[in-house]
């Protein structure tokens, strides 16, 4: 085994991180849009069925989504439904932070798809769901590790209620279910060294 191929493996796995303060990193648009429309086809998929799907939201339109579309959707669910206050102002600061970044990755499952599959795949019709969650999984941490290499800071957000106003305002298909977005940008305050343990049961060798 070549260990520096390990080493430098292991080191883009550990500096893979949760960055929530992002800022403008000097890359152009397209370099991003390439490279990372070149991570998303090499990813597996189930079947090959390619169900997964991204929106890779850039510039202006980057801003507009965490500057207006998302705080609009958290302040009406708050309107109809009253959490805590500071709660609430801890996701309008988030929104605040990522909307200075370079861009934004929303990942969706194509459900038309999976209905599919179930269809062709009789054997597998109970697991599709659980297949299309890994296959959603890998797709998210190849473009996190991708977005890592080349020196961005990035996080995996989960903010709920957004379907509609996503598919509204990017005329999307019905058939778009949206599972998580991907605020990535300039890392402007690198996150608290992470605790790297393992108790014995977390991973285990037979041989």
């Amino acid at each position: 085994m070549d260990s520096e191929n390990q080493k430098e493996f292991l080191s883009l796995l550990k500096e893979r991180r949760s960055v929530y303060h992002l800022g403008k990193a000097e890359i152009s648009d397209g370099e991003v849009a390439s490279y990372l429309r070149s991570i998303f086809s090499s990813v597996p998929s189930a079947f090959n069925a390619r169900a997964q799907r991204v929106l890779l939201l850039l510039g202006n339109q980057n801003y507009l989504f965490w500057n207006a579309l998302v705080p609009d959707v958290l302040r009406g669910r708050h309107e109809i439904n009253p959490e805590d206050e500071a709660l609430l102002a801890k996701r309008e600061g988030l929104c605040k932070s990522f909307c200075k970044g370079n861009g934004t990755l929303l990942f969706f499952t194509d459900s038309s798809v999976a209905d599919t599959l179930r269809e062709d795949t009789l054997e597998y019709a109970s697991s599709i769901d659980r297949f299309m969650a890994q296959e959603d999984a890998m797709v998210e941490y190849a473009m996190w590790l991708g977005i890592c290499k080349i020196g961005l800071g990035a996080s995996l957000q989960h903010f709920l209620g957004l379907q509609e106003a996503v598919k509204t305002a990017y005329n999307l298909d019905e058939s778009w279910k949206l599972d998580a977005q991907m605020p990535f940008g300039s890392i402007e305050k690198a996150p608290a060294p992470k605790d790297t343990s393992q108790a014995p049961e977390h991973f285990k060798v037979i041989s």
